[in-house]
């Protein structure tokens, strides 16, 4: 079993709960408000997503994607965009196509769908690793409200898959810890493959997980035909299994008529690619150093839109009314509180050898670390991936400092914190879904700011 705090999990281990009926009945009713306020902050969650939707013009990513999910769909090709990454996208994104038409329900449908479900994803996977209900709501409502994670909702691309399926693996085996269900560990390894499929990344949340599982394996570990059946099985549902819905996600490749030999020279390919890739323009443009996220504040992602009407007199284009930009700017009460909030984390973990603190700690070192040292450009909304484990460090390392706090700083810290954080993204909510430049005071600059941004050099990235 994990080593948890009595002051995060609200029971010490080992101390005996109240039995009786009034026990019960207050417990159950405990448990309704607390999934009222989850199903709350998923509806904040949601309304974020939805506003303004329907009038929200498709980026050129969007429309290469989909163009891309029907060339792969239909003649088993790769591209025009972002071939190096796996294929579950061009077949997702092709089913709803399918299944919906070309609306917004048909092209990012789904992405807002988990987008949404991330939420209380997040909450339950906080309240596993913290044991506090305090940080784990709180953890649900940065996301719900975080830009990062608004725009990616609303947008065709997959970056949201890289939250949505490493989280609900990431659940499933603790699932499987606490009940020792075998199923719950093949939907865990379902996920991970489906997160897999959408990115590589998916990798490093797989690696922590399975790490843990195999660290208490062995710590039960009593020999035999029992212990070893244990492990073939949990070698094939997060090994195999895994493997193998990456490897089926290549099935409209294999259609074309290459046999399986070819196919690790494809993926020779899709990695040369991924480790080179400098993005589609002349110029490095935006925020693209992942070692600068935690330190500088106005860390953001851009997306160009430039529309003409369809109807009405011909006309000149106007830049300021035919641009829209669809900013998604770091919350700096979140992300410059991370380095801060990991260093406690990481000193309290060493400390008190805490199997929640550790796995947390892991999740972000793993998911950041590799984006944060390698030479080519990682862009922000790659941060879509590292924003879950963020969500729920913050508040988490916040919470640890309340005790210390007088009595009336610890009842409002926390509370306190996410008002802020709140206030800071409706703010900044405008500029993630393109109506930044209709602000008052702040519209005009921010116009010029989008005309005047620019690029570095490709030859910095070029192997020497």
């Amino acid at each position: 079993m994990s080593v948890e705090l009595s002051h995060h999990s609200g029971t010490s281990a080992g101390a005996a709960r109240p039995e009786g009926r009034s026990h019960a009945v207050g417990g159950s009713r405990a448990g309704e408000r607390t999934w009222l306020l989850v199903a709350g902050i998923t509806l904040v969650a949601l309304v974020f997503r939805l506003y303004g939707i329907w009038s929200q013009l498709p980026t050129a990513d969007e429309q290469a994607v989909l163009l891309s999910a029907v060339n792969y769909m239909e003649s088993g090709q790769l591209g025009p965009t972002m071939w190096n990454h796996p294929a579950l996208r061009n077949i997702l994104a092709y089913g709803m196509l399918k299944a919906f038409g070309s609306g917004v329900v048909g092209t990012i449908g789904l992405n807002l769908v988990l987008g949404t479900l991330c939420t209380p994803l997040i909450y339950a996977v906080a309240r596993r690793l913290a044991g506090s209900l305090r940080v784990s709501l709180a953890a649900a409502l940065i996301w719900a409200v975080e830009p990062l994670a608004v725009e990616y909702s609303r947008q065709a691309i997959n970056d949201i898959y890289l939250a949505f399926f490493p989280l609900a693996g990431i659940l499933a085996v603790y699932r499987y810890l606490d009940r020792e269900r075998p199923a719950w560990l093949l939907v865990a390894g379902a996920m991970f493959g489906l997160g897999l499929a959408s990115k590589w990344s998916a990798l490093f949340q797989l690696a922590v997980m399975g790490g843990l599982v195999c660290y208490r394996l062995f710590r039960s570990w009593k020999g035999g035909a029992a212990g070893a059946a244990r492990a073939f099985f949990i070698g094939a549902a997060l090994g195999i299994l895994p493997v193998t819905i990456y490897l089926a996600s290549f099935y409209p490749w294999f259609q074309r008529g290459y046999r399986l030999e070819e196919w690790p020279a494809l993926q020779q390919s899709m990695y040369r690619e991924t480790k080179l890739h400098t993005g589609y323009k002349d110029l490095i443009y935006g925020d693209h150093k992942a070692w600068q996220w935690f330190l500088v504040p106005g860390i953001s992602h851009e997306d160009f839109i430039f529309h003409l009407p369809e109807s009405g007199p011909a006309r000149e284009p106007n830049l300021r009314e035919d641009l829209t930009v669809l900013m998604a700017v770091a919350n700096p009460l979140v992300w410059l509180a991370v380095i801060p909030a990991f260093l406690l984390l990481v000193r309290a973990a060493r400390r008190e050898r805490s199997e929640g603190l550790t796995v947390l700690v892991g999740l972000l070192l793993f998911s950041y670390g590799p984006m944060a040292v390698v030479h080519r450009p990682i862009w922000f909304n790659t941060g879509v991936v590292v924003l879950p484990y963020v969500a729920i460090l913050v508040p988490f390392a916040l919470d640890r400092l309340a005790p210390a706090a007088s009595t009336g700083a610890r009842r409002y810290l926390v509370p306190g914190y996410l008002a802020a954080v709140a206030l800071v993204s409706l703010v900044l909510f405008p500029l993630a879904i393109g109506k930044g430049f209709g602000l008052p005071l702040v519209g005009d600059q921010l116009f010029q700011n989008a005309l005047n941004r620019q690029g570095e050099s490709k030859e910095l990235y070029r192997e020497r």
